[in-house]
């Protein structure tokens, strides 16, 4: 055979291979809901099994893929395990390594967060909240601005444009990695085909209201009609950031048995379209039954005025009257239910949704506290 005519067929059938491999990477490979990037995948189990088994079978999967940090540089977690609901959330991060020599590494750090539904012996996996971490940019890129159609494909649709390509073929691995994962661990095999492009509007992002149940949704409602003297409600997004690791009391119970616990705030996230605030407590110095126990709970911030006061609650020894009464603190009801001191210059009103533990290894006996956000309230 002439040498050319060996090198050109060598060539086209290079040419076919890659773009039967692009085609997986075309329109649809990127589920969209209103605009947001949601990935989806329900993963039946072939033997009958009851939803509290596949829970806990998933629980465990979780815990071994996310429960504990064998990369110092990532950070995984299980943000919320709720049997009742059997809904499990993981907060996880990859590397996304596009190319890899002695001189060059070049790498995106993806975050996401992946959500467990257990129903009717099926695991409903759905992967959201996408974002890159890349020397490009200074700020995190989220999956909308990089993989979608619009962004990653050329206007005929059947090609990748350059510099998205890398980001969207990786994605659409790395999700399909791990829910074929799921797949393996449950059946043994991978039964189902890749990441559905028919997403079920139970996934989607509708709002707020619509998540919660019925009689939460009631209460909610009930709620917003009521306030704290002296205080006035905001959204959400008017929580400073500045506040990170900044102290707080969680308080907790009735006015005529309260509970005050001492915690440092971790912020603001998001978990099933609810905002959530994150607490941490040393549960080695500080009892928290009570918060274990609490239906909801409020997170309040002081200025440095009341720093004297806020020592009393510091000493673990004592009864909690006369340490209120020490302080000079002025607890009320909130609309939530749960004990405020009036003199806190934000309020943060909480459901309790979780508990975890500290994922730094310095902080070993500390927990982290998950309260979905009902209401946010300052002066």
């Amino acid at each position: 055979m002439n040498k050319f005519l060996l090198i050109s067929l060598c060539a086209i059938t290079s040419v076919l291979a890659y773009a039967q491999e692009d085609a997986k990477y075309l329109a649809g490979a990127v589920p969209e809901v209103d605009g947001k990037v949601i990935f989806f995948k329900s993963i039946p189990v072939k033997n009958p099994i009851s939803d509290d088994d596949l829970f806990n079978i998933m629980d465990k999967w979780a815990n071994d893929n996310y429960g504990s940090n064998l990369n110092k540089d990532l950070d995984n977690r299980v943000l919320l395990s709720n049997p009742e609901e059997k809904d499990i959330a993981c907060q996880g991060e990859k590397f996304l390594v596009f190319k890899k020599s002695a001189f060059v590494l070049d790498q995106a750090k993806m975050v996401y967060q992946l959500i467990l539904d257990i129903d009717g012996g099926k695991c409903n996996a759905t992967a959201r909240y996408i974002k890159y971490e890349y020397s490009d940019s200074k700020t995190p890129l989220s999956a909308e601005e990089m993989i979608t159609d619009k962004i990653a494909l050329n206007k005929k649709g059947d090609k990748l444009n350059r510099y998205y390509d890398k980001f969207r073929r990786q994605t659409v691995d790395s999700i399909n990695s791990i829910f074929n994962s799921i797949d393996k661990y449950l059946n043994g095999t991978v039964t189902t085909g890749v990441v559905s492009s028919a997403v079920p509007a139970s996934v989607g992002v509708p709002d707020r209201q619509e998540n919660i149940s019925p009689a939460l949704a009631t209460a909610t409602n009930a709620l917003a009609e009521v306030s704290i003297p002296g205080f006035k409600k905001v959204d959400t997004g008017k929580i400073p950031a500045s506040l990170q690791g900044s102290k707080a009391l969680i308080l907790s119970g009735s006015l005529s048995s309260p509970s005050v616990v001492p915690a440092s705030w971790g912020g603001v996230t998001s978990l099933m379209e609810r905002p959530v605030a994150l607490s941490n407590v040393n549960t080695a110095q500080y009892a928290t039954g009570a918060i274990d126990n609490a239906g909801t709970y409020t997170i309040s911030f002081y200025t440095e005025v009341y720093a004297d006061a806020l020592k009393e609650f510091e000493n673990t020894k004592g009864n909690i009257n006369d340490k209120i009464k020490a302080s000079g603190l002025t607890p009320v009801i909130g609309p939530s239910g749960a004990p405020v001191f009036t003199e806190a210059w934000m309020v943060i009103e909480c459901k309790k949704a979780g508990v975890m533990p500290s994922s730094d290894p310095k902080a070993a006996s500390d927990k982290t506290y998950l309260g979905e956000i009902l209401n946010v309230w300052i002066k």
